[in-house]
């Protein structure tokens, strides 16, 4: 089995990026509608709360996008829109098809980052409009955040066997 090169897998996660983007509009225009439909009032005060709007953010994008990349890479293809353009598909360790149980733990490992970043985000005052001095936590999580960001495209260089920790981790 040879893992792909760097620049093809940026390359598909460049078009499922297309993807996620277009979830993202969508996500976009309903949430205008929600700021200034009937329930305008209610949803502001809901957001209102880090807690609340870290966990809209999980359930609405996080998840979503996490399991778009989990069943396309533990369907019969192992690939996301992106890596079937790019002709790459995701297996595990010995070479097999990804299972489900492998690629959910695979998404939810290469999205943590992700959700770290918002978890922080949302728990500064006044985000994102007027943002105020940030809790103790927020900006060690971000950093830490960042760092499997590298860490993650690290793994994407011959340095570490172009294997990322969460390749590795989901077997």
């Amino acid at each position: 089995m040879t893992a792909a090169r760097a620049w093809s897998r940026i390359r598909a996660f460049g078009y499922d990026y297309l993807v996620i983007l277009g979830y993202i509009a969508a996500l976009a225009g309903v949430g205008a509608f929600l700021i200034v439909g009937p329930v305008g009032d209610r949803w502001t005060a809901l957001m209102s709360d880090p807690v609340r709007a870290d966990v809209v953010a999980f359930v609405s994008l996080v998840l979503p996008v996490a399991l778009y990349f989990t069943l396309t890479e533990a369907s019969n293809g192992g690939a996301s829109w992106g890596k079937r353009k790019v002709g790459l598909r995701v297996v595990g360790s010995g070479g097999s098809k990804l299972g489900l149980p492998n690629s959910l733990v695979r998404s939810g490992l290469k999205f943590l980052p992700w959700q770290m970043a918002h978890t922080a985000m949302f728990h500064i005052p006044g985000f994102p409009i007027a943002p105020g001095e940030p809790p103790a936590w927020s900006t060690p999580l971000l950093v830490i955040a960042w760092f499997l960001v590298a860490l993650y495209i690290l793994g994407l260089t011959p340095l570490l066997g172009r294997r990322t920790p969460y390749d590795r981790l989901a077997g």
